[in-house]
């Protein structure tokens, strides 16, 4: 299990001025663990995650060996210069909307299986669309076919998502909806 001083509780302030702090609902995370058969993964990275977060909550109920932090914490954990853990097998996590460019960018160099959920728009962009092409052979889009409604987000934050992954194989095609 993950050590429990990588940990701290983000205040409901912190949550309301951070327009990156989405709280990914249960039901997604617990499809997406399903569906990648979560627990044939020995050493998890949670990249992304508070310790109230739904990956944690359910890598805890699943009994995971997984490292969670937060991408800027007190605890010096940032995403762009911490190292996965050592054996990392699967990185999962809901990363910050606002820098996904670099997120993706450093996600394909570590060139670690990840499976990231991210809004739709996600596949526009002449920068990710060449980030995309490069890894082609390797990528899966899992698009929802009902918008999330994200924890204690109002309607206007409701969005079409995807599951971006990398190097997971799983069955249905490169592209499927879900």
């Amino acid at each position: 299990m993950s050590k429990t001083n990588e940990f701290r509780i983000i205040s409901q302030e912190e949550k309301l001025r951070d327009k990156d702090h989405v709280e990914t609902p249960k039901w997604v995370v617990q499809d997406m663990y399903k569906r990648i058969n979560i627990n044939k993964y020995k050493n998890i990275w949670l990249p992304f995650n508070h310790l109230e977060s739904e990956f944690r909550q359910e890598a805890l109920a699943n009994k995971l060996h997984y490292d969670a932090t937060h991408i800027f914490d007190d605890l010096q954990n940032d995403f762009f210069r911490i190292n996965p853990p050592d054996n990392c097998d699967l990185i999962i996590s809901n990363p910050p909307f606002s820098i996904q460019n670099k997120i993706l960018e450093r996600l394909f160099n570590l060139n670690i299986p990840f499976a990231m959920l991210l809004p739709l728009r996600s596949l526009e962009t002449a920068p990710r669309g060449e980030l995309f092409e490069k890894h082609r052979n390797k990528i899966q889009v899992l698009i929802f076919k009902k918008r999330i409604k994200f924890k204690g987000c109002t309607t206007s934050f409701n969005q079409g998502c995807i599951w971006l992954t990398y190097k997971l194989n799983l069955p249905g095609g490169d592209i499927q909806w879900i």
